[in-house]
C-alpha cells in the first residue's frame, strides 16, 4: 500500500534552523513594534527586561522537562557569566539597531559575525586562514559598504550598531569556543538570559514606562518566540551536522525584509539587496572551505 515518508535526519536540520530564525526575527519584530508605540530609545530597557523575564520563565521550564534544572552548576560557573556579559552588550547594540534601523538592514549588519568570527580566529586564536576564506572575508566587507552606501549613507551613522553587536557575538562565539566544561544547551541560554534580563533591569531604572496589558501580552508572545528560538537552535545541533544546516541561518534576513515590508512599510533599498547577497556569498564560501578543512562537522 503506502511507504512510510521518513524525513532525514539533515532535512529535519534544516527544517529546525528555519523555525529557529522564524522564531527570533519574530521575537525581534514584537520588540520593535511596542518600541514604536512609544519612540523613546530607552523604552528598549524595559521591554528587554519584561520580556526576559518572561523567557526566563519558558527555558526554567524546558530544563525541568529534560532533567538539567542544576542552579548550581549554572550560577557557580564564570564561563557562563562572561558568556551572558557578551551577549548582553551584543543585545544592547543590537536593540538599538533594531529601533533606529530598518529591520531588514540590521540582520544583513548583523550576519558579519561568522565572516568576522573567521577574522578574529586567525588573528587571536592562531587558526590557519588561507587566502580563499580571507578573500571571503574580505567579500564580506565590500558588502556592508555596499549596505551603508556611504555616498547617501542611508542608514546615516546608525549602521554602526548592529557591527558592533556582530563584533560581540564573534567574541562571544570566540570565547564559547574555549569552554572547559560541557553544559546543556538550555543551561547555556538560561544564563544568558538571565545577565541581559538583569542587566537591562538596571538599565530601566533610568526611567518607568506605564505598559498597557497590550503591551505586556505582546512581549509574553515574544518571549515565547525566543524561547522557541532556543529550543529549535538546539535541536537543529542535535540532529544535523552544522556544515549541513548553518547556510540556512542566512533565512532570517528574508524574515526581515517581509516584517520589514508588512509590519513596519520598510521597502529595502537595492544597495541593501546587492550588499545582503554579496555578504551572504562571502557567508557560503567561508562555510564551504570550513567543511573542506574540516573546522566544521
Amino acid at each position: 500500500m503506502f511507504h512510510k515518508f521518513k524525513v532525514s535526519n539533515d532535512l529535519l536540520g534544516i527544517f529546525y534552523m528555519l523555525l529557529c530564525q522564524f522564531s527570533f526575527a519574530t521575537n525581534d519584530a514584537f520588540v520593535k513594534v511596542i518600541y514604536q508605540n512609544y519612540d523613546e530609545i530607552f523604552v528598549l530597557n524595559q521591554i528587554i527586561f519584561i520580556r526576559g523575564i518572561f523567557t526566563l520563565f519558558f527555558i526554567l521550564l524546558f530544563l525541568y522537562i529534560k532533567k538539567e534544572l542544576n542552579f548550581k552548576l549554572i550560577f557557580a560557573s564564570n564561563e557562563l557569566r562572561v558568556r551572558g556579559i557578551l551577549e548582553s552588550l551584543a543585545a544592547l547594540f543590537f536593540f538599538i539597531g533594531i529601533a533606529l534601523l530598518p529591520f531588514a538592514n540590521v540582520y544583513i549588519l548583523l550576519s558579519m559575525a561568522p565572516i568576522l568570527l573567521t577574522a578574529f580566529s586567525a588573528i587571536f586564536l592562531n587558526e590557519k586562514v588561507r587566502w580563499r576564506r580571507w578573500s571571503a572575508v574580505l567579500l564580506g566587507f565590500i558588502g556592508v559598504v555596499v549596505v551603508i552606501n556611504p555616498g547617501k549613507l542611508e542608514t546615516s551613522y546608525y549602521f554602526i550598531f548592529p557591527i558592533i553587536a556582530a563584533i560581540m557575538l564573534s567574541i562571544r562565539d570566540m570565547y564559547t569556543k574555549n569552554f572547559k566544561k560541557n553544559y546543556h544547551s538550555l543551561q547555556v541560554a538560561f544564563m544568558t538570559c538571565f545577565v541581559v534580563t538583569a542587566l537591562f533591569g538596571l538599565l530601566s531604572i533610568y526611567k518607568f514606562y506605564d505598559f498597557s496589558l497590550k503591551d505586556i501580552f505582546i512581549l509574553f508572545i515574544a518571549a515565547f518566540f525566543l524561547a522557541l528560538g532556543y529550543i529549535f537552535s538546539i535541536a537543529t545541533i542535535k540532529i544535523a551536522l552544522v556544515s549541513v544546516t548553518s547556510t540556512f541561518r542566512y533565512s532570517v534576513i528574508l524574515w526581515g525584509i517581509l516584517y520589514g515590508y508588512f509590519l513596519f512599510d520598510e521597502v529595502p533599498s537595492t544597495n541593501s539587496y546587492i550588499g545582503a547577497l554579496i555578504i551572504v556569498i562571502s557567508g557560503l564560501v567561508i562555510i564551504s572551505r570550513q567543511k573542506k578543512i574540516g573546522v566544521i562537522k
